[in-house]
């Protein structure tokens, strides 16, 4: 999580001197207030690092807004102030994009990787993505329409 927080502080060190989002005629940054839009996942983190920003920039503050990265980009692209946009997948923060509500490129601040989660003791016998075809298992998976629901879509898909 190191490098993803470094990451991040980077993220809203730019933040606070650029309008990240928006339609470039306001810079609502400059009072010390920075608007973060980001994925719930991000939620922990976040407001951890938020804290950390505003005891090392005196007189900011950090305003989140946690939810899914597809609303937030609608909310976004329906004209929502944010200084910072942290999705949790690239789709949606192409949607924002491709809506002209960013400045600059994008940028991948973290990543993730799926896991197999059983319960303590592995009574299934959990060893490989192939033995969640057993029929006797219960299997939990994301929905697929939040990132990491599609990416086991796509595992799932990809590993037949």
């Amino acid at each position: 999580m190191r490098g993803a927080f470094a990451s991040v502080a980077v993220v809203l060190l730019l933040a606070f001197g650029l309008s990240a989002c928006g339609d470039g005629e306001s810079d609502e940054s400059v009072d010390g207030k920075i608007t973060v839009f980001a994925a719930a996942s991000l939620t922990e983190a976040f407001t951890d690092l938020g804290k950390v920003y505003e005891d090392e920039h005196e007189g900011s503050k950090v305003v989140f807004s946690f939810a899914a990265s597809s609303g937030l980009a609608s909310q976004i692209n329906s004209g929502a102030p944010a200084d910072v946009y942290a999705s949790a997948d690239e789709p949606n923060m192409q949607k924002v994009a491709g809506e002209k509500m960013i400045e600059g490129e994008p940028r991948n601040f973290a990543g993730n990787v799926l896991e197999i989660v059983t319960p303590k003791g592995n009574p299934g016998e959990v060893k490989s993505l192939s033995d969640l075809a057993n029929e006797d298992l219960t299997v939990a998976v994301c929905a697929p329409e939040v990132p990491c629901g599609s990416a086991a879509k796509t595992l799932f898909e990809k590993e037949g």
